[in-house]
């Protein structure tokens, strides 16, 4: 399999917050990265959001407590299970890709990356 990506990537859980604006309402969504890179994320919601939807946002990285502001495209939101006691709620695996950054916030993300693969590194020699 070829690998298309920029930026590496991680599997960690971020905070981060959404700010939707859909037909003029202004929704605020906070959640958990599943993965972050400088190029983009990965969220699970329980709603879909519709390709091509931009929006701001806002990360916290947890190794400095930054909070990175940037603008994000949806890719896809593509539904992955169905949960609930009654199947009444809907899980929706959610791919964003920044567009607007600086230069300054890509960089703390990367350094954010491969801060946390190193220490995984390093953790798997020790043992």
């Amino acid at each position: 399999m070829v690998q298309n990506r920029v930026y590496k990537r991680i599997e960690d859980l971020v905070e981060v917050e959404f700010i939707l604006n859909i037909t003029g309402t202004t929704t605020v969504i906070r959640t958990k990265t599943r993965d972050i890179s400088a190029g983009g994320l990965k969220v699970y919601l329980n709603h879909q959001l519709q390709q091509g939807h931009r929006m701001q946002l806002s990360i916290t990285l947890p190794h400095t407590k930054d909070i990175v502001k940037a603008e994000a495209e949806v890719v896809c939101s593509d539904l992955i299970a169905v949960v609930g006691d009654r199947g009444e709620e809907m899980l929706f695996e959610t791919r964003f890709k920044f567009l607007k950054m600086s230069l300054e916030l890509k960089n703390a993300i990367t350094h954010y990356v491969f801060e946390c693969r190193r220490k995984t590194h390093d953790a798997k020699i020790k043992t």
